[in-house]
């Protein structure tokens, strides 16, 4: 019964009964408070209301770290009434005091980090942005979720006055839960399996072959797998993009994509970046998170050769025994040791096929190098390499590698053999055959 409802009814009470009626008013009132103490300004209509609002896109995408900005408005409005003119915005009963804001998950899959966040003051009609980071799992469900915001604070509902004037305010709890709707979008995600390099050496053409899953949750249309590298990168994608067409949810496609690799690096494992761009449920193209990669290089065959430097005399010949062995690191297919000899040095057999070549495999081929007569005496240098097949079936050629030869000198009876000793020995013998003729008086 209210203090109005009461009084209503009160000359209807009998003389008799009034006196009890009042004793039962008065304790009625105050114990149900409705009285305020001594000076106490009577509760004022009106206290804070709020509203929450996204600000921006209220679109998360699973695997990601977000800010979620809210606009926190306080709806209240006049008319108001103010417990104190000389502090009207602390008596104000519309205005919120330490506004603490918890973001909450509620039903949906997100993690909220950063909250409770909290406004020391927030009077009517004065928005404010406050941003929570939320956490959306890579495995996060699309949808449309609901997240629960609690909005705890205090507004000033009566003031009192004690001693010479000193206001005394008397503050009420607020609070409510808002609900913050946000969507999580179906999006496709990549994951990378089976990854296959062949024939990725410095200076080599090569190939790429992987196996893609959509781990996602949306069947991408017109999806477009793409390999990308840094545009200093000595790896270079050709072409960069494979095709997948429509790829649902947990399918699995196997692509491939050739590449070239500069011959300025070393073996070394070089990042690319997978992205998959596709026609989202809008009808527009979007792209799935780019998925580092690390593509090992490899130093490919590689060709050393050994052999004991032989020694000739020009007009002469030696056989050696050149070892090649092959010092990378993938095997080589077909491998033909050639020899390219320059005049003064020839050779009879200039080529030799040994099949295939494993890392370490070392294979020994016999060559007669003959030394010309007008060979002078010098080292001389024979090139050779090997032309082989790698692991994508294309011919390569090794380094240029060479083959040393030194040129002795002449023994004596060599010396003597020679055509200019011959002819130096035959003018000694006439010249001496002339002056034994002249003495002996034959000569007339």
């Amino acid at each position: 019964m209210s203090n109005k409802c009461a009084l209503r009814y009160y000359p209807l009470i009998s003389l008799r009964n009034k006196r009890l009626f009042i004793l039962g008013l008065l304790i009625w009132v105050f114990g149900t408070g409705v009285l305020f103490p001594a000076s106490a300004v009577p509760f004022p209509y009106g206290e804070p209301e709020y509203s929450a609002t996204v600000v921006g896109n209220a679109t998360l995408y699973p695997g990601n770290i977000s800010l979620l900005t809210l606009s926190i408005l306080n709806t209240a409005h006049t008319p108001e009434k103010i417990l104190d003119m000389t502090d009207p915005v602390i008596s104000s009963p519309l205005v919120g005091m330490g506004v603490e804001l918890t973001l909450k998950a509620g039903s949906s899959p997100i993690d909220v980090i950063g909250t409770p966040l909290t406004i020391p003051i927030l009077p009517p009609s004065v928005p404010v942005t406050v941003s929570f980071p939320v956490i959306v799992p890579a495995d996060a469900k699309s949808g449309k979720y609901r997240l629960p915001l609690q909005v705890t604070s205090w507004y000033a509902d009566s003031v009192a006055m004690e001693g010479t004037g000193t206001n005394v305010f008397h503050y009420q709890p607020k609070n409510v839960t808002l609900e913050v709707p946000i969507r999580i979008k179906p999006v496709v995600r990549a994951e990378v399996t089976d990854l296959i390099v062949t024939n990725i050496s410095p200076g080599h053409h090569g190939r790429i072959s992987a196996t893609i899953t959509n781990i996602g949750n949306y069947a991408g249309k017109n999806a477009i797998a793409e390999l990308i590298s840094d545009k200093n990168s000595p790896l270079i994608p050709n072409p960069g993009s494979y095709y997948l067409g429509t790829i649902k949810p947990g399918e699995k496609r196997s692509v491939f994509w050739g590449t070239y690799v500069s011959d300025t690096i070393e073996s070394a494992h070089i990042p690319v970046t997978l992205v998959i761009t596709y026609e989202d449920e809008d009808g527009i193209f979007a792209s799935s998170e780019p998925l580092q990669i690390g593509i090992p290089i490899s130093a490919g065959p590689k060709f050393s050769v050994s052999y004991e430097k032989p020694v000739i005399e020009p007009g002469g010949r030696a056989a050696v025994k050149v070892v090649y062995t092959n010092t990378g690191d993938a095997p080589a297919y077909d491998a033909t040791a050639k020899i390219v000899p320059i005049s003064p040095v020839s050779s009879p057999v200039t080529s030799a096929a040994f099949g295939t070549l494993n890392p370490g495999d070392s294979a020994e081929v016999m060559y007669e190098f003959i030394l010309d007569q007008s060979a002078l005496v010098k080292t001389y240098g024979v090139l050779t390499d090997v032309k082989y097949r790698g692991e994508n079936g294309l011919v390569a050629l090794s380094d240029p590698m060479r083959i040393e030869i030194d040129g002795a000198p002449h023994g004596i009876l060599s010396y003597l053999l020679s055509p200019i000793s011959l002819i130096i020995l035959l003018g000694v013998i006439l010249i001496l055959g002339y002056g034994i003729l002249k003495k002996e008086g034959r000569l007339v």
